[in-house]
């Protein structure tokens, strides 16, 4: 994790934009752990450890656990509100998706079913997309991690990419390299304001 660390230190430097959050204690990862389907992988572990989460209002929000448990609490009383990656779609466009919430792409079984197999970890909004899109951190039971492009014009696209994952599961990917290649294009979008 420690190239993310360099990662954010430059951003953070340059542009006065991206930051860590301060590293989690093993008390709350554990909480945080509790909400998930899934047992949190080591290197997610890791990188709630040392890192904690990497902020920005505008374009990156990789949740820190204490900031993912308030995301969560303030969620609770909506019927969608877990950590797998069809809610968080959801909690993305501020609980207001009613292609997921009253089932019209997904049956309630297969919802069900994808929350459980996919869980979320944060987002990179797409600035280029005019602020329409986002590309979301997810990861399976295996430990492997992706980046899950998603436009709100296009959430057939989103629904055939997460069945066909059902099927296939995550390609074997680690959240370092994950990260990376979204803090590439993030720091692409910032780039635009000089």
């Amino acid at each position: 994790m420690e190239n993310i660390k360099t990662l954010i230190a430059a951003c953070e430097l340059e542009y006065d934009e991206i930051q860590e959050s301060i590293p989690a204690e093993d008390e709350t990862i554990k909480l945080l752990a509790t909400y998930f389907s899934q047992p949190l992988p080591e290197e997610l572990i890791t990188f709630y450890k040392t890192v904690g989460g990497i902020v920005s209002d505008e374009i990156f929000r990789i949740f820190s656990p204490e900031n993912f448990l308030n995301q969560i609490q303030e969620r609770e009383e909506l019927e969608h509100n877990s950590t797998g990656i069809i809610d968080m779609i959801i909690a993305f466009w501020g609980n207001d998706r009613p292609e997921f919430q009253e089932y019209k792409l997904f049956t309630k079984e297969e919802t069900e079913k994808i929350n459980k197999a996919f869980s979320c970890i944060g987002w990179i909004v797409a600035e280029e997309d005019n602020y329409e899109s986002g590309e979301y951190v997810i990861f399976d039971q295996n430990g492997n991690f992706m980046n899950l492009y998603s436009h709100q014009d296009n959430l057939v696209k989103t629904k055939n990419q997460l069945l066909k994952l059902l099927e296939t599961g995550i390609p074997e990917r680690s959240l370092e390299n994950v990260l990376e290649e979204l803090f590439e294009r993030a720091e692409g979008n910032l780039s635009r304001w000089e």
